[in-house]
């Protein structure tokens, strides 16, 4: 049995890992055992790790990615809802909004699977938030659609409100202002009767910019009202009294919205946020301009505006400022207006701005002679625009009259194509699994059978030696005596007495030793034993070597490879010192032994000595043996194999 035991826990840590990680990727029935304490609150580790601000954010990444490994390998589903909701925040906060809508996909794929209403609605309003980062506004307002089908069927009235006033701005950025306000209009009655007063007020704002744009103006201030009544956090003031100016304005009430746009521009909080001091200093220059064209003030807050916007890289700010510059200049500096109206247009085209790339061709085509080339872009543009606010009015149409069957319908189709995809997987995983153990099963058949070939060699010299000791050795000392007590010939009774000698060297050289618990003192004995008056040997580190466990068919190689070293030093080195140091390494032990002796040509190391055998005896044990000899300069040789 002791041939078996050092692979047997290696193979069996393999055996588990791919057991836990295919059980984890792929869902099967058998349970793996529980998490310890310990283990949790080591992986827990991670997650704490990545929600410190003092951290950078992709070590922050690193560690909830390490943290969702090790729960998905111990099939911890909570913990990789947890992970997964903490990565896809990191992600987003990152602006890396593709990664994000992929490990959100991972989110929704695993809710479904577990028919966990609670996070496939959170994966929802994930997806529907990274893909409106990422500009892709279209299929934003599909994913808060579904996640508002949910919420209105779990009656989560927040939640249903939330996603209505999500799918409010998107259409209001299509410039769909009627579709805006219904759908604004509709998650009011949702949120009314909640606490959830700042996105209650971000409805009543958006219903209120809706009603300017379709130049509702009293309706626009009677909503602002609402707004600014129910919002009293700082920053939402600050928006919502930058509306009321811009209304006001609309108005022709100028003097009214300079003044709160001024007021703003003196908040010490506002110049603090270089984005909403932009805009401000932005819109003040622009009503200054449709008070009196001719004013000295409206260039330089512009300019001022744009700098700062380009500084903090505000592209949706730049657009804005880009326009007012080419309305500014419009009938000043038809150059400068082009200018500013292409560059409206390349900043739009990077958000793949829709309305505003078309606000700014309609302005080239107005300042240029030659704008064949616009017109088109901008039909095609508006019209793509116009199917984009078709297809969401359909999906919200049918959201609120037919599509609560439809969703259900919907889960339960992904759910079964999730898991036929699974058992596909894991038919093919068990294929490999299988064949991976048929290897496993050959490489240790191979590995028993080179230690037996060892362990019989060994068997075999020991026997060996017992004879030569017990018999052949005895026989010769036994007519030595006889021939001595008859005073017959001495040259007889001295090649006798060599032979003798002889016998007992080699009954010695093959003799069995204790390849246990004591073989590291039973290994320095028989080194120390080729010591003499003449030679000094000097072992180091010896015990330093985890021997017990290293396997006993190492530790035979390993002694008769040294004891063939000493017996080549005592035989033909002349060396009056030996050193021989043991090193153990990560994954291999090393030992060195080094003599002064005469040395041997490096080409005739392998054919004399005894040493081919030393070198073919660590070869099946994948170690290696490497010499390094010249005449008069000593022999050194170098043995390693693995532990």
């Amino acid at each position: 049995m002791k041939l078996w035991r050092v692979n047997f826990p290696r193979l069996i840590s393999v055996w588990g890992l791919i057991s836990c990680i295919t059980i984890s990727a792929f869902g099967q029935d058998k349970e793996l055992p529980k998490m310890t304490q310990k283990q949790l609150d080591s992986i827990l580790v991670f997650y704490r790790n990545s929600n410190l601000d003092s951290i950078n954010i992709n070590e922050r990444i690193s560690d909830v990615s390490s943290f969702l490994k090790f729960a998905r390998l111990h099939k911890q589903d909570s913990l990789v809802y947890m992970g997964l909701m903490r990565k896809t925040k990191l992600l987003g906060k990152n602006k890396k909004y593709t990664d994000a809508i992929k490990y959100s996909n991972e989110l929704y794929d695993l809710a479904v699977l577990n028919k966990d209403t609670s996070y496939i609605q959170k994966a929802l309003t994930k997806l529907g938030l990274y893909h409106r980062q990422n500009n892709q506004l279209d299929e934003a307002f599909k994913y808060y659609n579904e996640s508002f089908i949910i919420s209105r069927k779990t009656k989560d009235s927040i939640k249903a409100g939330r996603n209505l006033l999500q799918m409010a701005n998107i259409q209001y950025f299509f410039e769909d202002f009627s579709g805006s306000k219904t759908t604004a209009i509709d998650g009011l009655s949702y949120l009314e009767k909640t606490n959830d007063g700042r996105s209650l007020a971000g409805l009543y704002h958006r219903i209120s910019v809706a009603n300017r744009k379709q130049k509702n103006y009293e309706e626009a201030l009677k909503y602002n009202q609402k707004a600014i009544e129910i919002d009293t956090s700082v920053r939402g003031l600050h928006i919502l009294r930058n509306t009321r100016a811009n209304i006001l304005s609309d108005q022709e009430k100028y003097d009214e919205a300079i003044s709160i746009f001024k007021e703003l521009i003196n908040d010490t909080l506002i110049k603090k946020n270089r984005e909403e001091y932009a805009r401000v200093l932005g819109n003040l220059g622009h009503v200054e301009w449709l008070k009196n064209p001719q004013n000295l003030n409206s260039e330089p807050l512009l300019l001022k505006s744009k700098n700062i916007r380009e500084y903090i890289k505000d592209v949706r700010g730049l657009i804005a400022s880009n326009i007012y510059l080419t309305n500014y200049y419009f009938d000043k500096d038809t150059i400068k207006a082009i200018k500013y109206a292409e560059a409206a247009y390349q900043n739009a085209e990077k958000i793949n701005g829709l309305v505003s790339m078309v606000d700014a061709l309609g302005f080239l085509i107005q300042l240029k002679d030659d704008t064949k080339e616009e017109a088109k872009i901008a039909l095609k543009l508006n019209d793509k625009r116009q199917v984009i606010n078709q297809s969401n009015r359909e999906i919200y149409a049918a959201t609120k009259y037919e599509n609560d069957k439809l969703t259900t319908e919907n889960l339960v189709l992904k759910a079964e194509t999730a898991k036929k995809e699974r058992q596909r997987i894991i038919y093919l995983f068990g294929t490999i699994i299988l064949a991976l153990i048929a290897v496993i099963v050959v490489y240790l058949l191979r590995q028993r059978h080179k230690r037996e070939i060892i362990r019989d060699v060994y068997n075999a010299e020991a026997r060996i030696s017992k004879k030569l000791h017990d018999e052949l050795a005895n026989d010769i000392y036994n007519v030595m005596v006889q021939i001595q007590n008859e005073q017959s010939n001495q040259d007889v009774l001295d090649k006798l007495e060599d032979i003798y000698h002889s016998t007992r060297d080699i009954s010695r050289e093959n003799s069995s030793f204790n390849e246990g618990r004591d073989f590291s003192a039973e290994l320095g004995h028989m080194m120390s034993s080729y010591s003499g008056d003449y030679t000094k040997i000097i072992i180091k580190d010896i015990d330093e070597i985890p021997w017990d466990s290293v396997t006993p068919e190492k530790k035979i190689i390993v002694y008769r490879i040294l004891q063939e070293l000493m017996i080549n030093m005592k035989k033909h080195s002349e060396a009056n010192l030996v050193a021989i140091t043991f090193k153990k390494g990560q994954k291999n032990i090393k030992i060195t032994y080094a003599d002064n002796g005469i040395g041997v040509k490096k080409d005739d190391i392998i054919y004399s000595n005894g040493l081919r055998n030393a070198e073919n005896r660590i070869k099946t044990i994948g170690g290696s043996f490497i010499f390094d000899s010249e005449i008069e300069r000593g022999f050194k040789a170098t043995l390693h194999f693995p532990n």
